[in-house]
């Protein structure tokens, strides 16, 4: 439970500290709801530290904080450490903390440390010696520090150890180094991005230009919506800050196409636009740019700290992490879909079960699936802790790529690339065959069920034949994880010639303009409106307590998104179940979550 041990109370392991005491998978919206997030004022932050725990104002009592495993699992954003800092913790001391936030406290100078465990790294260390991420890369920038090459021998690779080590410059590298990897792409959105311009110009100076414009994209995706539901003037004002960055340093802006309503879902929207490609290392400030990873990319979140010193450098700090390998074999039954998978493998590894790590996804069930399944797959890989979701190019993925470039620049990817080229490409990031893995699951999905997580934890998975009879009021089907096309044709296919039960108010975000335009194309959106389906406009909305569908007080409601922590998705009374897109449909017709129609 997201709950301190016992009860919030002093638990003194000497007399000059006060410390309180909690227990696993504390998150990041646990730590600082993202409804928070609005205002970045540190003094703001710090009252709504832990809120939904301990209470507003609260951890001002405190000294200290000692945690069990997958302390800051969740969201990338930075605020989280901000907010402890600024309510006077001193240190956050945990069994395990989520590599993100891991990073995000480095970045910032809130000390850590790792209960049982004796952990240092020199890299590490000396950024903490420097003061944290900003004074140490001045320093490499003024040429006072240069970073050791990787003397790690001569050792087969994964593909995540593969790609590290050609960014980094190295001829090898192993789990544990520390590395700084060059960023072919970097993201941030609406909900980030103020923050980062103010601290790139802040520590870089105001005149400062960005590492390289055309490898930075900014989407309009997070916020957009939130007046929808609660007036919070400075939502648009991190737009604002946002769109004047983008026109200040050139880069891509992918803005909204009208009030409130997104282009795309930057997860959804860049891979669409034809900006990811095989063998990339990419950024983002948002934990699930681990999405990319399905396009054989090294993908993960990062805080602000770090893009901000990103844009300057071009470069990334990272431990190489170790990689988890996940067969997926056999032939799952035609209703079962990728976040049915998902879920399941995150029932068996837990939240804290890829912690620091990779999942690589290989097996024949993985060959059958379309691209916007395999990104479901890599999505939600940071929901187990993991750092990035990778499976290895194939002829699905250089189909669907080839459309995308030719949309964008006017020229097929083959076109620029011959076909042998783009087969020894995806030979050399591919794993070797002999390469180290930490350790290798095998899982036969012939007869796998549909999958429901039950709040407030992803990892609290049912077959649903387990869980009884649950009635609900809210279904959703949206957000990077379940508002693409295929998405969209899963709810279609349950709902056509059937009715919403009166009781529930089912919402449809298309993930993209792209996606709600195809959707139209092949009647998807004239099934879902004639069964009772309310279309919203493309954004994140509900999905971050940011827009229309979420649940209000003690309601329960069955969404098609990614995680289901208490007030991710509305009111923290509130019960988010998680499934495919297809239990929803059912679900939202059935009054109760259900995978039969009959």
């Amino acid at each position: 439970m997201n709950t301190p041990e016992n009860h919030p109370e002093n638990h003194p392991t000497n007399q000059s500290e006060k410390v309180l005491t909690l227990g696993d998978d504390i998150n990041t919206d646990d730590i600082i709801p993202a409804k928070r997030g609005t205002n970045l004022d540190p003094a703001h932050l710090k009252r709504y530290a832990l809120e939904h725990i301990i209470g507003i104002d609260q951890l001002m009592n405190y000294d200290v904080i000692e945690a069990g495993a997958n302390f800051g699992c969740g969201s990338s954003r930075e605020i989280a450490a901000i907010a402890l800092k600024a309510a006077g913790i001193r240190e956050v001391r945990a069994r395990s903390f989520a590599d993100i936030f891991y990073r995000n406290s480095i970045n910032i100078g809130l000390p850590l440390k790792h209960l049982g465990e004796a952990e240092s790294h020199p890299i590490v260390a000396a950024i903490t010696q420097a003061g944290g991420l900003f004074a140490f890369n001045q320093q490499r920038l003024r040429g006072d520090i240069a970073l050791p090459p990787s003397d790690t021998p001569r050792r087969p690779m994964t593909m995540a150890e593969k790609l590290l080590a050609r960014a980094s410059g190295n001829a090898f590298v192993q789990p544990g180094e520390v590395v700084f990897a060059r960023v072919d792409l970097a993201m941030s959105h609406d909900a980030i991005a103020a923050g980062v311009a103010q601290l790139f110009y802040q520590h870089f100076g105001e005149s400062a230009r960005i590492w390289e414009r055309d490898r930075l994209v900014l989407v309009a995706d997070h916020f957009i919506q939130i007046n929808d539901i609660r007036v919070d003037p400075k939502a648009d004002l991190l737009y604002q800050q946002m769109v004047q960055f983008a026109e200040e340093q050139g880069c891509h802006l992918l803005d909204v196409v009208s009030p409130g309503e997104a282009a795309g879902i930057c997860h959804v929207l860049l891979p669409e636009r034809g900006f990811v490609r095989p063998g990339m290392v990419i950024a983002g400030t948002d934990s699930h740019s681990c999405t990319y990873g399905a396009f054989g990319c090294f993908s993960t979140g990062i805080g602000t700290t770090d893009m901000a010193n990103l844009l300057a450098t071009g470069d990334l700090w990272l431990r190489v992490p170790p990689t988890l390998r996940i067969c997926l074999e056999g032939t799952p039954a035609p209703e079962i879909s990728a976040k049915d998978i998902m879920l399941f493998l995150l029932g068996q590894l837990g939240c804290d079960g890829a912690i620091g790590r990779v999942l690589e996804f290989c097996g024949g069930a993985i060959a059958r699936l379309p691209m916007d399944e395999r990104m479901t797959l890599a999505n939600m890989a940071v929901e187990c802790g993991a750092l990035c979701g990778l499976i290895a190019p194939d002829a699905v993925t250089w189909e669907y790529l080839a459309e995308r470039q030719r949309e964008r620049t006017g020229e097929s990817l083959e076109e620029q690339l011959e076909d042998e080229v783009m087969a020894e490409l995806g030979r050399a990031i591919a794993s070797s065959a002999d390469a180290e893995y930490e350790r290798t699951y095998t899982f036969d999905l012939t007869h796998l069920e549909p999958q429901v997580a039950c709040p407030p934890k992803p990892d609290q998975v049912v077959g649903i034949s387990q869980l009884g009879r649950v009635p609900i009021t809210k279904a959703f089907i949206g957000s990077c994880t379940g508002g693409k096309l295929h998405d969209l044709a899963e709810a279609a296919a349950v709902l056509n010639g059937n009715r919403v039960a009166p009781q529930v108010s089912l919402f449809v975000v298309p993930a993209s303009q792209a996606v709600l335009q195809q959707a139209e194309v092949l009647g998807y959106v004239e099934i879902l409106e004639a069964a009772g389906a309310t279309i919203l406009k493309s954004g994140c909305g509900a999905c971050i307590n940011a827009g229309r569908g979420v649940l209000e007080a003690g309601e329960n409601g069955i969404y098609a998104t990614n995680r289901n922590f208490k007030g991710r998705s509305g009111d923290p009374t509130g019960n988010n179940y998680l499934a495919s897109p297809r239990v929803v449909a059912v679900s939202a017709i059935r009054g109760y979550i259900s995978s039969q129609l009959d």
